[in-house]
């Protein structure tokens, strides 16, 4: 599942899992390359 956030637009992976495009917008942004990466998209969510 990690693999369709990172490579199919939010708006693809929404209607996929049936949940909100805004929700996958936001696993988009969780689900980058590096954990650098990662850690600072956690931190900003908070």
């Amino acid at each position: 599942m990690i693999e369709a956030v990172t490579e199919l637009p939010p708006i693809v992976v929404s209607d996929l899992f049936g949940i909100h495009p805004g929700t996958a917008h936001s696993w988009a942004k969780l689900a980058q390359a590096s954990l650098a990466e990662y850690l600072a998209a956690c931190e900003a969510a908070q």
